[in-house]
């Protein structure tokens, strides 16, 4: 039928908004200030009257948080870091006609990335943060925490990579360890003292509860930590990560933890193990896999192809353990009673041919006394300090050298590699990477420093291209890796 209705018809002046950022997303440092100068226009409108609304909300699905009412946004961002949603609403006073626009933003720390370091100074620790931009922030635990030190001992950072934090931007759990008094845990965000370690364990020990190691694993949620000397197990999976007891067993562990991986780059047998570590007590290398109880165990015999040493008998004291330049195998330095070095190299297997490496180390490498060890995963290369020297040792060919002496008066205090932690499949699966870049901390009596250095093809570590001072005395370092 035909349509006699009388219409009066209006011509809708539509309001065009432009794009709130030429990039698909918005990085914003917590507390700064986001600003943000919006083109509006209406058709065949020149003098309009409108209101704005800028809000967001969160990726977490979080409650709506209001930022302005004001054509242009100039606002400081301290809402919880994280990614969001940034809304833009334009409506026209007269016709309530409304435009949006909206980008992601993500508000995130300027502690994300860097080299952190915990320094020792009269009236106790604290805690300094160096940007890889170069930015220095001094005194951040003394700042957050109502003027007060951290006590002596200071102790050493420990701390790992928590994937499922990527989802709320705080993939790392940061501790500063001492063996005299209970393991702290820091905001990773701000380095405020964030409790006890403790309150991450479902049955913790006796006080104190000391954390000498953790570690993830590269698939799945497994995480795992020596603390007291016991190994406990849990998960990640979850925003604060859990360990939900202790593995069984009758051993110390020593205070590294090795997570293996196969990740399909490699044919191992089936019987794989998914951790390794070294029973200071018995002398031996233990293992667990998800698949198996809920216990350490030790290696089975296979008489026929025994590998290069026997993983239940070791004798020796372990000093050090790292992840190697090949995926699939695992380093340690032992130390025997008359105080003679010695490196194993560990296969992921549960068998004897677990053993994949063994040799006595050349009393002129100087490792006898050394306590502070860094291990590359490019090169087939572990640094160490003898003396006050920076000595490389080369585990294929069974030899070290010398490559770094520092200055006159300065005594070297740590020494670390910077460090990739998300295992991922174009690297292996490897839990962590070191990626080239090495830091030598050093303390001449009145200020701590920190020099960088690129390793080069062969290991060698040239003049560094950065220097850091203005620090107390460097008990320990702990690298930090934006996602």
């Amino acid at each position: 039928m035909k349509d006699k209705g009388n219409y009066d018809l209006k011509i809708i002046n539509e309001i065009e908004v432009g794009a709130l950022s030429t990039t698909a997303n918005i990085d914003i440092l917590l507390n700064d200030t986001l600003r943000i100068t919006p083109t509006v226009t209406q058709n065949n409108v020149t003098n309009g009257k409108y209101t704005y609304s800028w809000y967001i909300f969160s990726d977490a699905f979080g409650p709506k948080i209001e930022l302005s009412d004001k054509k242009d946004l100039k606002v400081a961002i301290n809402a919880p870091l994280g990614g969001y949603t940034l809304m833009y609403v334009v409506k026209d006073i007269n016709t309530n006609i409304t435009s949006t626009v909206q980008t992601h933003l993500n508000i995130i720390s300027r502690f994300g990335s860097g080299i952190v370091v915990l320094e020792e100074k009269a009236q106790g620790g604290d805690i300094s943060h160096i940007g890889l931009d170069g930015q220095i922030y001094r005194n951040l635990y003394t700042t957050g925490n109502q003027g007060n030190y951290i006590p002596k001992p200071i102790g050493e950072l420990v701390g790992f990579y928590h994937k499922r934090g990527e989802q709320i931007q705080k993939p790392y759990n940061l501790f500063i360890s001492a063996p005299e008094r209970s393991t702290i845990q820091l905001d990773a965000e701000n380095y405020q003292q964030a409790g006890l370690f403790s309150a991450m364990l479902a049955i913790p020990p006796a006080a104190p509860v000391h954390l000498s190691a953790i570690q993830g694993y590269w698939s799945g949620n497994s995480i795992f930590a020596a603390v007291n000397g016991k190994i406990h197990f849990g998960t990640q999976d979850v925003a604060v990560p859990l360990f939900e007891g202790s593995l069984i067993g009758d051993y110390e562990v020593a205070p590294f933890i090795i997570t293996a991986t196969s990740a399909g780059r490699q044919n191992t047998p089936a019987i794989t193990t998914n951790f390794i570590c070294y029973d200071q007590k018995n002398r031996r290398f233990l293992w667990f896999s998800g698949f198996a109880t809920g216990q350490l165990n030790t290696y089975a015999t296979d008489m026929s192809s025994p590998g290069a040493f026997n993983p239940n008998n070791v004798g020796k004291t372990c000093v050090y353990a790292c992840y190697s330049n090949e995926y699939a195998y695992y380093n340690w330095l032992m130390k025997d009673d008359a105080g003679k070095m010695y490196f194993y190299q560990i296969y992921p297997i549960s068998t004897q041919k677990a053993a994949a490496a063994y040799a006595e180390i050349p009393a002129s490498a100087g490792m006898n006394n050394a306590a502070i060890f860094a291990g590359s995963t490019e090169l087939p290369h572990i640094y160490y300090v003898s003396g006050n020297n920076i000595m490389l040792y080369d585990y294929k060919s069974n030899t070290a050298k010398l490559v770094y002496t520092p200055s006159a008066g300065e005594q070297i205090t740590d020494l670390k590699f910077s460090v990739s932690r998300v295992a991922e499949f174009n690297t292996f699966y490897r839990i962590i990477r070191t990626t080239g870049k090495i830091y030598i901390a050093t303390y001449n009596g009145t200020e701590g420093k920190v020099q960088e250095f690129d390793v080069s093809a062969t290991g060698d570590l040239g003049s560094p291209v950065k220097k850091y001072g203005g620090f107390g005395k460097i008990t320990s370092m702990f690298y930090k890796e934006k996602r």
